[in-house]
């Protein structure tokens, strides 16, 4: 069963502890054959030295090897190349799992051998990561995953009872989750509670009848990416100025989460977002922004305030000619400002 995000904290020991209990062995794994640029965790790898049972190493070379290895353990462990450390569970070798990270996403390369996995005595993965894509899961049923999360607060697995929104809300906010999906829910706009979602990082939702969004959102302070995909959007409300962390913000209208036989976007002119407030020149923090098939017509001048954005896509909207005050803004590495496309870029009439 996934997890939504790792567990972190008082969290993260108390998994640790119960995947100790109920597994033979975890598995780390330096992706870099040779030991190539252990030296920041050699500590780690000495400290575990005791509690060692095998390495196996799989060569770059032999991409068989890792289908079947990772077919003989039946764990997300084995997706690459390098060198696979399988070591005892016991309170003592938990004990060093819990003071050398914080979380599961800190078992990554440079910093510490990657993507802890624990191995039930039969095979299989009883608690699995995968860190570069943000995958982590527990092997348990849904009635288990109930009550471990009415036993761990921060252990947040996704349950199919958390297709009911309230359900999932009420799970989200309990955990203090920092990144959150929504989709499925047949919304035409975000529940006012939105806002005691404190933690919240990162959020995603991609539901094709939200219309409008509610000031509760903007007061998601930590949030540091924002995706939505619709149909349709009424605006981007001015209160986005209040998201003073946001890295990565991307809106694409013409989507849909349950396209029907014969569904069609509306047309390009039809769609209601058609500006962009000059209150986004108040994130600073920002580096990526999207904004796909609206009815835009211009850019904000305040955009040149935004020092660290480095992609600008506009695929699809209805601007006519780049702005030249764009050319200022040398730190851009990726331009999109289409009327017809979602890649190609219009230069700057001479």
């Amino acid at each position: 069963m996934r997890m939504y995000t790792d567990p972190k904290g008082e969290a993260y020991e108390q998994v640790i502890d119960l995947a100790i209990r109920n597994s033979e062995c975890f598995v780390l794994g330096e992706k870099m054959l040779d030991g190539v640029g252990r030296s920041q965790y050699t500590s780690e790898l000495e400290a575990l030295e005791p509690f060692l049972v095998k390495s196996i190493v799989i060569q770059g070379d032999i991409m068989d090897d890792v289908t079947q290895i990772r077919n003989t353990y039946r764990s997300h462990a084995f997706y690459s190349a390098g060198t696979y450390y399988f070591y005892r569970c016991c309170e003592e070798s938990g004990n060093l799992l819990k003071q050398m990270a914080n979380r599961l996403s800190d078992w990554i390369y440079p910093n510490l051998p990657e993507d802890l996995c624990f191995l039930k005595e039969d095979g299989g993965d009883y608690l699995y990561s995968v860190v570069h894509e943000r995958m982590y899961g527990l092997e348990v049923t849904e009635e288990e995953a109930i009550d471990l999360m009415d036993q761990i607060t921060g252990l947040f697995l996704e349950l199919k009872a958390h297709r009911d929104l309230d359900r999932l809300l009420d799970d989200a906010i309990k955990h203090k989750t920092d990144w959150l999906y929504i989709s499925g829910h047949g919304l035409t706009e975000l529940p006012e509670r939105i806002r005691e979602l404190t933690e919240l990082r990162d959020l995603e939702i991609f539901e094709q009848d939200l219309y409008r969004l509610p000031e509760g959102l903007f007061e998601l302070i930590k949030l540091e990416r924002l995706s939505i995909l619709t149909a349709d959007l009424e605006s981007i409300p001015a209160s986005i100025a209040r998201l003073k962390k946001l890295r990565v913000l991307n809106i694409q209208c013409a989507s849909s989460d349950r396209p029907a036989p014969g569904y069609r976007a509306k047309p390009k002119d039809k769609i209601s977002l058609n500006r962009i407030p000059p209150e986004i020149g108040e994130l600073d923090q920002l580096e990526q922004l999207t904004i796909q098939y609206t009815s835009i017509h211009e850019l904000p001048p305040e955009l040149e305030k935004l020092k660290h954005l480095q992609i600008l896509d506009l695929g699809m909207c209805m601007i006519k000619r780049k702005p030249d005050f764009l050319n200022n803004m040398k730190q851009l590495k990726y331009i999109n400002v289409s009327q017809d496309s979602l890649w190609e870029t219009i230069e700057t009439e001479q």
